[in-house]
Protein backbone atom coordinates (compact mmCIF):
# COMPACT_ATOMS: atom_id res chain seq x y z
CA UNK A 1 0.00 0.00 0.00
CA UNK A 2 1.30 3.35 -1.13
CA UNK A 3 2.40 6.00 2.28
CA UNK A 4 0.08 9.02 1.87
CA UNK A 5 1.53 12.13 2.22
CA UNK A 6 -0.28 14.60 4.69
CA UNK A 7 -0.89 17.97 4.31
CA UNK A 8 0.95 20.31 7.21
CA UNK A 9 -0.62 23.62 8.16
CA UNK A 10 1.00 26.07 10.40
CA UNK A 11 -1.37 28.36 12.50
CA UNK A 12 -0.60 31.69 13.43
CA UNK A 13 -2.58 33.72 16.37
CA UNK A 14 -2.88 38.36 16.07
CA UNK A 15 -3.24 40.48 18.76
CA UNK A 16 -4.39 40.25 22.48
CA UNK A 17 -4.00 36.58 23.14
CA UNK A 18 -2.75 36.96 26.37
CA UNK A 19 -2.32 33.47 28.32
CA UNK A 20 -4.48 30.87 26.42
CA UNK A 21 -1.99 29.02 25.70
CA UNK A 22 -1.75 26.47 21.93
CA UNK A 23 -5.46 26.07 22.86
CA UNK A 24 -6.31 28.87 20.63
CA UNK A 25 -6.49 27.07 17.62
CA UNK A 26 -8.57 24.08 19.00
CA UNK A 27 -11.85 24.83 17.54
CA UNK A 28 -10.42 25.73 14.02
CA UNK A 29 -8.42 22.86 13.85
CA UNK A 30 -11.67 20.52 14.68
CA UNK A 31 -13.88 22.09 12.63
CA UNK A 32 -11.24 22.07 9.36
CA UNK A 33 -10.56 18.34 10.02
CA UNK A 34 -14.30 17.81 9.86
CA UNK A 35 -14.84 19.60 7.00
CA UNK A 36 -11.66 18.18 5.13
CA UNK A 37 -13.09 14.67 6.02
CA UNK A 38 -16.71 15.73 4.63
CA UNK A 39 -15.26 16.79 1.58
CA UNK A 40 -12.90 14.06 0.59
CA UNK A 41 -16.03 11.80 1.22
CA UNK A 42 -17.65 14.32 -1.40
CA UNK A 43 -14.98 13.74 -3.93
CA UNK A 44 -15.88 10.16 -4.28
CA UNK A 45 -12.01 8.74 -4.71
CA UNK A 46 -12.07 5.51 -5.99
CA UNK A 47 -8.59 4.50 -4.93
CA UNK A 48 -9.12 6.23 -1.17
CA UNK A 49 -10.99 4.02 1.74
CA UNK A 50 -12.28 5.62 4.71
CA UNK A 51 -9.16 4.13 6.91
CA UNK A 52 -7.01 6.56 5.00
CA UNK A 53 -8.49 9.85 6.46
CA UNK A 54 -9.60 8.20 9.70
CA UNK A 55 -8.73 9.82 13.08
CA UNK A 56 -5.54 12.44 12.67
CA UNK A 57 -4.74 11.07 8.98
CA UNK A 58 -4.71 13.63 6.47
CA UNK A 59 -3.67 16.48 8.18
CA UNK A 60 -0.73 17.77 10.57
CA UNK A 61 -1.62 21.35 12.68
CA UNK A 62 0.98 22.94 14.22
CA UNK A 63 -0.43 26.16 16.35
CA UNK A 64 2.44 29.04 16.82
CA UNK A 65 2.15 30.74 20.51
CA UNK A 66 4.13 33.61 20.09
CA UNK A 67 1.94 35.93 22.56
CA UNK A 68 4.24 35.53 25.73
CA UNK A 69 6.86 37.61 24.00
CA UNK A 70 4.90 40.38 24.39
CA UNK A 71 2.45 39.86 26.97
CA UNK A 72 4.62 39.69 29.88
CA UNK A 73 6.21 43.18 28.79
CA UNK A 74 3.13 44.76 28.28
CA UNK A 75 1.96 43.16 31.93
CA UNK A 76 5.07 44.85 33.51
CA UNK A 77 4.19 48.10 31.90
CA UNK A 78 0.37 48.12 32.82
CA UNK A 79 1.94 47.85 36.24
CA UNK A 80 4.35 50.29 36.24
CA UNK A 81 1.83 53.21 34.74
CA UNK A 82 -0.64 51.56 37.98
CA UNK A 83 -3.42 50.49 35.61
CA UNK A 84 -3.66 47.54 37.84
CA UNK A 85 -4.65 49.77 41.24
CA UNK A 86 -8.05 50.68 41.87
CA UNK A 87 -8.72 54.75 41.58
CA UNK A 88 -7.07 55.13 38.44
CA UNK A 89 -10.48 56.11 36.97
CA UNK A 90 -13.62 54.32 36.46
CA UNK A 91 -12.97 50.90 35.88
CA UNK A 92 -14.57 51.09 32.60
CA UNK A 93 -12.18 53.20 31.38
CA UNK A 94 -8.85 51.45 33.36
CA UNK A 95 -10.25 47.84 31.64
CA UNK A 96 -10.40 49.39 27.93
CA UNK A 97 -6.54 50.98 28.60
CA UNK A 98 -5.52 47.51 29.45
CA UNK A 99 -7.14 46.29 26.34
CA UNK A 100 -5.30 48.96 24.02
CA UNK A 101 -2.36 48.26 25.24
CA UNK A 102 -2.57 44.41 24.81
CA UNK A 103 -3.73 45.17 21.15
CA UNK A 104 -1.89 48.20 20.01
CA UNK A 105 0.73 47.26 22.16
CA UNK A 106 1.84 43.78 19.84
CA UNK A 107 1.67 45.73 17.43
CA UNK A 108 4.17 48.30 17.89
CA UNK A 109 6.55 45.90 19.72
CA UNK A 110 6.38 44.22 16.61
CA UNK A 111 7.15 46.43 13.90
CA UNK A 112 11.09 46.94 12.29
CA UNK A 113 12.38 44.37 10.31
CA UNK A 114 15.88 43.03 12.91
CA UNK A 115 14.59 44.92 15.96
CA UNK A 116 14.34 42.50 19.30
CA UNK A 117 10.80 41.86 19.50
CA UNK A 118 10.64 40.92 15.71
CA UNK A 119 13.66 38.55 16.08
CA UNK A 120 12.40 36.53 19.38
CA UNK A 121 8.87 36.32 17.55
CA UNK A 122 10.17 34.65 14.58
CA UNK A 123 12.97 32.65 16.57
CA UNK A 124 9.65 31.41 18.87
CA UNK A 125 8.16 30.34 15.44
CA UNK A 126 11.70 28.36 14.41
CA UNK A 127 11.14 26.24 17.49
CA UNK A 128 7.82 25.67 16.56
CA UNK A 129 8.56 24.77 12.70
CA UNK A 130 11.12 22.48 13.97
CA UNK A 131 8.14 20.24 15.92
CA UNK A 132 6.18 20.30 12.38
CA UNK A 133 9.35 18.83 10.78
CA UNK A 134 10.17 16.27 12.95
CA UNK A 135 7.00 14.69 11.76
CA UNK A 136 7.36 15.12 8.39
CA UNK A 137 7.65 11.90 6.20
CA UNK A 138 10.74 10.24 5.48
CA UNK A 139 12.23 12.17 2.68
CA UNK A 140 13.03 9.09 0.48
CA UNK A 141 9.07 7.79 0.28
CA UNK A 142 8.99 11.41 -1.62
CA UNK A 143 10.59 13.15 -4.40
CA UNK A 144 9.21 16.67 -3.45
CA UNK A 145 9.24 18.90 -0.93
CA UNK A 146 5.83 18.49 1.77
CA UNK A 147 3.23 20.81 1.16
CA UNK A 148 2.29 24.13 3.53
CA UNK A 149 -0.21 25.57 4.17
CA UNK A 150 -0.25 28.87 6.63
CA UNK A 151 -3.21 30.29 8.31
CA UNK A 152 -2.56 33.80 9.91
CA UNK A 153 -5.07 35.68 12.21
CA UNK A 154 -4.84 39.52 12.67
CA UNK A 155 -1.01 40.78 13.22
CA UNK A 156 -0.39 36.72 12.91
CA UNK A 157 -0.92 36.98 9.03
CA UNK A 158 1.59 40.14 8.92
CA UNK A 159 4.23 38.05 11.11
CA UNK A 160 3.46 34.78 9.03
CA UNK A 161 4.25 36.67 5.99
CA UNK A 162 7.34 38.23 7.18
CA UNK A 163 8.50 35.09 8.42
CA UNK A 164 7.66 32.80 5.16
CA UNK A 165 9.37 35.96 3.22
CA UNK A 166 12.92 35.71 5.29
CA UNK A 167 12.78 31.98 4.92
CA UNK A 168 12.18 31.80 0.89
CA UNK A 169 14.51 34.30 -0.17
CA UNK A 170 16.92 31.68 -0.44
CA UNK A 171 14.67 29.04 -1.64
CA UNK A 172 14.70 27.81 -5.28
CA UNK A 173 12.24 27.53 -6.38
CA UNK A 174 10.87 30.14 -4.60
CA UNK A 175 8.13 28.81 -2.99
CA UNK A 176 10.10 26.59 -1.41
CA UNK A 177 11.78 27.18 2.25
CA UNK A 178 15.02 27.59 2.48
CA UNK A 179 15.11 24.24 4.39
CA UNK A 180 14.24 22.78 1.41
CA UNK A 181 11.52 20.27 3.05
CA UNK A 182 8.65 22.00 2.73
CA UNK A 183 6.54 24.26 -0.25
CA UNK A 184 4.13 26.76 0.41
CA UNK A 185 1.23 25.63 -1.23
CA UNK A 186 -2.07 28.17 0.24
CA UNK A 187 -1.96 31.40 2.35
CA UNK A 188 -5.08 31.58 4.53
CA UNK A 189 -5.48 35.48 6.13
CA UNK A 190 -8.28 35.45 8.65
CA UNK A 191 -9.37 39.37 9.55
CA UNK A 192 -5.68 40.72 8.22
CA UNK A 193 -4.53 44.50 8.25
CA UNK A 194 -2.23 44.08 5.68
CA UNK A 195 -3.85 46.97 3.25
CA UNK A 196 -2.61 49.36 5.85
CA UNK A 197 1.00 48.54 5.17
CA UNK A 198 0.36 50.74 2.13
CA UNK A 199 0.59 53.69 4.39
CA UNK A 200 3.85 52.92 4.75
CA UNK A 201 6.46 55.42 3.25
CA UNK A 202 3.27 56.93 1.14
CA UNK A 203 3.30 60.42 3.20
CA UNK A 204 0.49 62.20 1.24
CA UNK A 205 -0.56 59.42 -1.43
CA UNK A 206 -2.69 59.47 -3.66
CA UNK A 207 -5.41 56.32 -4.40
CA UNK A 208 -3.00 55.01 -7.65
CA UNK A 209 0.72 55.38 -5.45
CA UNK A 210 -1.20 53.35 -2.42
CA UNK A 211 -2.70 50.74 -5.26
CA UNK A 212 1.21 50.49 -6.12
CA UNK A 213 2.83 50.38 -3.20
CA UNK A 214 3.42 47.22 -1.94
CA UNK A 215 5.95 44.99 -3.33
CA UNK A 216 4.95 41.45 -4.39
CA UNK A 217 3.83 39.09 -1.71
CA UNK A 218 4.83 35.63 -1.10
CA UNK A 219 4.74 33.32 -4.15
CA UNK A 220 3.37 30.16 -3.52
CA UNK A 221 3.33 26.77 -5.68
CA UNK A 222 2.03 27.55 -9.30
CA UNK A 223 0.29 24.34 -9.57
CA UNK A 224 -2.96 24.81 -7.82
CA UNK A 225 -1.25 27.08 -4.65
CA UNK A 226 -4.19 29.51 -3.45
CA UNK A 227 -4.36 33.41 -1.67
CA UNK A 228 -7.19 33.70 0.15
CA UNK A 229 -8.04 36.68 1.86
CA UNK A 230 -11.24 35.61 4.40
CA UNK A 231 -12.48 38.57 6.41
CA UNK A 232 -16.19 39.84 7.93
CA UNK A 233 -17.19 42.88 6.98
CA UNK A 234 -18.01 44.11 10.48
CA UNK A 235 -14.17 43.34 11.13
CA UNK A 236 -12.61 46.96 12.11
CA UNK A 237 -9.20 45.15 11.56
CA UNK A 238 -10.11 42.95 8.57
CA UNK A 239 -9.81 44.32 5.29
CA UNK A 240 -9.35 43.19 1.42
CA UNK A 241 -6.53 43.15 -0.15
CA UNK A 242 -6.83 43.19 -4.12
CA UNK A 243 -7.23 46.61 -4.94
CA UNK A 244 -3.59 46.18 -3.68
CA UNK A 245 -1.97 45.93 -7.30
CA UNK A 246 0.70 43.39 -6.35
CA UNK A 247 -1.80 41.48 -4.45
CA UNK A 248 -4.21 41.37 -7.46
CA UNK A 249 -1.20 40.07 -9.51
CA UNK A 250 -0.80 37.72 -7.26
CA UNK A 251 -4.05 36.34 -7.83
CA UNK A 252 -5.69 37.04 -4.61
CA UNK A 253 -9.48 36.20 -3.30
CA UNK A 254 -11.13 38.42 -1.35
CA UNK A 255 -13.97 36.67 0.10
CA UNK A 256 -16.19 37.94 2.98
CA UNK A 257 -17.50 35.64 5.80
CA UNK A 258 -19.79 35.59 8.54
CA UNK A 259 -16.81 35.10 11.61
CA UNK A 260 -18.62 34.60 15.00
CA UNK A 261 -22.04 33.74 16.07
CA UNK A 262 -25.13 35.27 14.93
CA UNK A 263 -24.73 38.81 16.98
CA UNK A 264 -21.28 38.62 17.50
CA UNK A 265 -21.03 38.61 13.61
CA UNK A 266 -22.77 41.77 13.65
CA UNK A 267 -20.18 43.80 15.65
CA UNK A 268 -16.51 44.33 15.85
CA UNK A 269 -16.45 41.05 17.85
CA UNK A 270 -16.34 39.72 14.78
CA UNK A 271 -12.60 40.00 14.96
CA UNK A 272 -12.80 37.10 17.20
CA UNK A 273 -14.94 35.11 15.33
CA UNK A 274 -13.09 33.44 12.82
CA UNK A 275 -11.86 30.63 15.20
CA UNK A 276 -15.04 29.13 15.52
CA UNK A 277 -16.42 30.10 12.29
CA UNK A 278 -17.89 26.89 10.30
CA UNK A 279 -17.94 28.96 7.10
CA UNK A 280 -14.38 29.30 7.28
CA UNK A 281 -13.24 26.07 8.63
CA UNK A 282 -15.45 24.74 5.14
CA UNK A 283 -13.25 26.68 2.87
CA UNK A 284 -9.48 26.08 3.99
CA UNK A 285 -10.77 22.09 4.81
CA UNK A 286 -11.95 21.95 1.07
CA UNK A 287 -9.10 23.45 -0.44
CA UNK A 288 -7.05 20.97 2.06
CA UNK A 289 -9.21 18.19 0.46
CA UNK A 290 -8.38 19.08 -2.93
CA UNK A 291 -4.52 19.24 -1.99
CA UNK A 292 -4.31 16.08 -0.19
CA UNK A 293 -6.48 13.94 -2.84
CA UNK A 294 -4.57 15.75 -5.93
CA UNK A 295 -1.44 13.94 -4.30
CA UNK A 296 -2.43 10.77 -3.08
CA UNK A 297 -5.51 9.64 -5.46
CA UNK A 298 -3.93 8.98 -8.93
CA UNK A 299 -7.86 8.67 -9.95
CA UNK A 300 -8.27 12.43 -8.91
CA UNK A 301 -4.56 13.86 -9.84
CA UNK A 302 -5.84 14.90 -13.67
CA UNK A 303 -9.11 16.96 -12.54
CA UNK A 304 -7.23 18.72 -9.65
CA UNK A 305 -6.69 21.93 -11.33
CA UNK A 306 -10.07 21.73 -12.99
CA UNK A 307 -11.48 21.64 -9.51
CA UNK A 308 -9.28 23.95 -7.82
CA UNK A 309 -9.95 26.61 -10.47
CA UNK A 310 -13.86 26.15 -9.78
CA UNK A 311 -13.24 26.54 -5.94
CA UNK A 312 -11.41 29.87 -6.91
CA UNK A 313 -14.20 31.15 -9.14
CA UNK A 314 -17.30 30.33 -6.54
CA UNK A 315 -15.36 32.25 -4.36
CA UNK A 316 -14.69 35.28 -6.57
CA UNK A 317 -18.40 35.47 -7.30
CA UNK A 318 -19.41 35.08 -3.74
CA UNK A 319 -21.40 32.22 -4.51
CA UNK A 320 -21.07 28.93 -1.14
CA UNK A 321 -18.62 26.49 -1.39
CA UNK A 322 -19.84 22.94 -0.92
CA UNK A 323 -18.22 19.74 -0.91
Amino acid sequence: MAQKRDQNVLIMHGIGWGDQGEDYAAPLKENIRREFKKSINALKLPDITSGDIRGPKGLRFQAVYWSPITQDPEDELIRLLGLDKEGYGPKVYVKLRRQMIGLLGDMIAYEGEGHKVYKAIHSRIDDYMEQLLIGLKPEGEFDTPAPLTLIGHSLGSVIASDYMWDNMKKGIPRYHLANGKLALKNMFLLGSPLALYALRDNPSADRETLAASLGSPLQLDPHGGTWLNLYDPQDPIGFPLKPIQSYKDAGIVDYEVRAGRFVSSLTPASHLGYWRSRQVAHIVGHKLALDWAAINSPAFADRYLDEVQLFRLRLENREPIRP
